[in-house]
């Protein structure tokens, strides 16, 4: 499975996963794809889209990429995983405090 972003400086990037690796390339070049950790994979996603991640709505942008691919390459967004490798552990449930808990 493949996701594609659109960033808001208008560049579109191609994501997928090959085993526990992210990879990232422009969409419409035939270059190299960026191959990275998920950890990682934002500062991959800002440097291909033109981002700055010493600007806060910059980085903002990047982390939220990140985490759309991310949840989309594993399965987490509410469809069915579509990918090669397994999908990561699932998140923990979030304990609720307040009424109604």
């Amino acid at each position: 499975m493949k996701v594609t972003l659109t960033a808001s400086t208008g560049v579109r990037i191609l994501v997928w996963r090959e085993g526990e690796s992210f990879c990232a390339r422009p969409a419409k070049h035939a270059l190299e794809p960026q191959i990275c950790l998920a950890v990682d994979l934002f500062e991959v996603l800002a440097e291909l889209a033109g981002l700055d991640l010493d600007d806060r709505e910059q980085a903002n942008e990047a982390m939220g990429l990140a985490e759309r691919a991310q949840r989309r390459l594993t399965g987490r967004d509410g469809g069915t995983y579509g990918g090669g490798a397994a999908p990561e552990a699932q998140p923990r449930s979030s304990q609720r405090s307040g009424p109604g808990s």
